[in-house]
This record gives structure tokens, sequence and C-alpha cells, in this order.
């Protein structure tokens, strides 16, 4: 296969999946939640400091039911900056009154003001993000505030304060630093890996939307060739029926006749080129019967060196007709050019299809050379060929890589056993 390199189409969607921050959000409140009931049941029962119960589980309690609320919200809606910057304002509100009811300024765990400033960062817009740190700023003042002018309700009196050791208190810090780079780390992080994924498939969606591009090009193209050759190629036949009519008063020339013969039969072919061309402009995607597809395939190359294996073939695929059928024969007529000849015969070309898990593969495996530099670099783009001048125009290729593209399907190219190309086109199999 001459025209041939590593080549890949990869499965994209047309448009990528927003970035879900309320979902991250979610998540992150429920770890809070959990992370503030264990902290304040091992704080009051297992390290004997005195806590105010019903404010903080009231608290706690309001922080679960919200997150509750926000689960209605179907996927994708609320994901406005506004909508979240206003998730992340009650939750620093509802910190700050957890944090007054627990020691006030002297709680540790203040720290987790950070995680929000930092969610902020990497979510919203820079006014909103600033909105956020400036509402954690006044949140951790009000502690102060709060510590002179609220009392902590309740009959206990909170032990998270100036009285608590000093001990306990730097190993509350370490406990809060930890706690806090962790969630920083981990939500922040899987924030900005769905960004750059998000980024991806945008570049991906670029390239797919330039391959479409291109190929509306080439089909504009060939619609004006069909409709400006029609005309010549129908004289074409004129003339060479006259020709051959002539022809046959001339018995002492009879390479005359041939030569007449020929030109109206490839002027035949080439009008059912264009005919083709024109079927293709209208090809739709519907389920096809695979045996008529490879009969057709045999009946193009009639006579050619092809073994075709259809044991482990679905009855049928979802492609266009006229499409599949090209592209098959197109990586056929590849691997026949590529093809060496052993002794006096060619060593034949193997044209299979089989199921494998959710797809439909077509494999067309030659005995050729294998692959060129030039050719592992830039087979699949338009207009790249090594074959000879006027044997190809390096269009083959390029189009079973798009057919493979507008299906969700891949093709690619791979090293074959003892040399040779394998060419393999996947197409899905749902609903077979």
């Amino acid at each position: 296969m001459k025209s041939t390199a590593c080549v890949r189409t990869p499965v994209a969607n047309a448009d990528p999946a927003p970035v879900r921050t309320l979902h991250w959000i979610r998540r992150l409140r429920w770890t809070a939640v959990a992370g503030q009931a264990g902290t304040v049941a091992y704080v009051h029962w297992g390290l004997g400091v005195a806590l105010p119960l019903v404010p903080v589980s009231g608290v706690i309690g309001l922080t679960a039911l919200t997150n509750v609320v926000l689960h209605r919200f179907p996927e994708g809606r609320g994901e406005s900056p506004a909508s979240i910057a206003a998730v992340l304002s009650a939750d620093v509100m509802l910190l700050t009154a957890l944090l007054h009811f627990c020691g006030g300024p002297h709680n540790p765990f203040s720290s987790f003001y950070l995680v929000h400033v930092s969610l902020a960062a990497v979510a919203l817009p820079a006014l909103w993000t600033q909105w956020i740190a400036a509402l954690c700023s006044v949140g951790f003042a009000l502690l102060f505030v709060g510590q002179r002018l609220l009392p902590v309700p309740g009959d206990a009196v909170c032990g998270v304060g100036p009285s608590l050791p000093l001990d306990l208190h730097l190993k509350g810090m370490l406990a809060s630093f930890i706690l806090t780079t962790a969630g920083v780390v981990h939500f922040a992080g899987r924030l900005q890996q769905r960004l750059r994924k998000r980024e991806a498939e945008l570049a991906e969606a670029r390239t797919k939307a330039a391959q479409g591009e291109r190929f509306a090009a080439l089909a504009t193209l060939a619609a004006g060739a069909a409709h400006e050759l029609g005309t010549p190629l129908g004289t074409i036949s004129i003339a060479a029926g006259e020709l051959a009519r002539e022809a046959k008063a001339l018995p002492s020339h009879p390479e005359i006749l041939e030569d007449a013969e020929l030109i109206r039969e490839e002027a035949t072919r080439c009008r059912g080129i264009l005919d083709r061309l024109e079927q293709q402009a209208g090809d739709s995607v519907r389920p096809l019967a695979v045996a008529a597809v490879l009969a057709e395939v045999r009946q193009r190359f009639a006579g050619q060196p092809l073994e075709i294996d259809a044991a482990s073939a679905p009855e049928t695929v979802a492609a266009p007709p006229e499409a599949l059928a090209q592209a098959l024969a197109s990586l056929v007529r590849n691997a026949l050019d590529a093809s060496v000849d052993v002794g006096p015969t060619r060593v034949p070309v193997s044209l299979s299809v089989r199921r494998s898990g959710p797809w439909v593969e077509f494999e067309v495996v030659d005995r050729g050379t294998g692959l060129t530099p030039e050719a592992r670099v830039h087979a699949g783009e338009p207009f790249f060929t090594t074959k000879p001048t006027g044997q190809g125009m390096g269009l083959g290729l390029f189009l079973v890589k798009l057919l493979a593209g507008r299906l969700n399907g891949q093709f690619e190219l791979l090293p074959g056993v003892g040399g040779g190309i394998r060419a393999l086109l996947r197409l899905p199999a749902q609903g077979i």
C-alpha cells in the first residue's frame, strides 16, 4: 500500500462536555459534612473538649440540607458564575457560624477559608473570586467580634478557646493544614484536569470541523467536476462509437477498432464514476447488508487476486452505502498496488470483516514492502500520494478517514505480520 502511514481517527464528540463545577462542589460539601461531623464527635467525646452540640449540629445539618437542594438541579443547570458564587458564599457563612460555636478565632480549622478561596480562583471569574476572598476575610474578622459580643448558646462553655492546651491546639493546626492542603489539591486539581480535558476536546472538535470543511470543499469540487465532465464524456462516447463503425470498414487495420472500443469503454467507466459521485452527495447512513457491500467490492475487482473472509461478519452495519463501498474499494486498490509479485503470480490481498466488541472491523492486508518514512507522516492527508503521476490523486485514504470520523469510528494503518500493511476500518456496531 503506497500512499499510507499510521493514521488514526479518534472518536470525538462534536460538542465537548461542559465543565460541571457544581458536581465537584457538591462532592466537596458532602466531604465537609462528613468531616465536620466526625471531627466534632472526636473532639467532644474522644478528647473531652466541651462543644455546644445543638447549634453545631444545626449548622452541619443546614449544610447537608442545602446540598440536598443542590442535587435537585439537573445536570448542566446552575453552572453560571453567579450561582456558583452564591453556593460558595453560603458555605463561607456556614463555616463562619461553625467556627463561632467552636472557639471562634482560636479554632485551628479557620484555615478552611482558603479552600473556598482556591475553589473560587479555579471556577470563577476574577470579580467573583475577589468577592469570595473579601467575604472570607470578613468572616474571619467577625470571629473576633463574635467572641466578645455573641455568647455561645447552651449551658456548656465551649472548650476550644484560650483555655485549650497549647499542645492540643498545635496538633489541631497540623490536622487543619493537612486537610486544607488535601482539599485544595484534590478538588481544585480535579477541576483543572476537567478544564484541560475540555480544552483537548475543543481542539479535537476544531480539527474535526476543519476536516469537515475540507471535505465540503472537495465535495463541491467533485460536484463541479462531474457537471463539467458530463458533456465532454458524452461527446467522447459518441465520437468513439462513430470511429468504431468507420474502423469496421478497414479490416486491414484492426488495431483502430480495438482502440475505438477501448476509448468507449473508458468513457463509460468515467461516466459510472461520475454517477457514483452524484449518489454520494445524497448518501445517508442506514443499515446495510454486509454481504451486499462485499459483493459490490468483489464485483469492482473481478479477476484481481482478492480474498474475502466474511465468516465472522455481522449481518448488517450502519453506514452510507456508496461511501462505505468506495472506502473499501480505495483500501483494496491501494493494497493491490502495493503487493509484490511472487514468481508468475501476484500475492493476493485479503479483505476480512468481523465483529469485535463494540465495533465492526473491516481489515485489508497487503503483502507489500510497508511504509516509507514520508508516508508515515503524511498518509491520510488530501492529495498526498507516493504513486506515479497519473495513477492517483491521494484522496483515497483521506476519504476513508473522513468516513470513520463521520460515523464516530476509527481508521488506522498498522504493520502487517511479515511485512506489508494492515488497513483497519472500525465502525460502531450499535443496534446490530
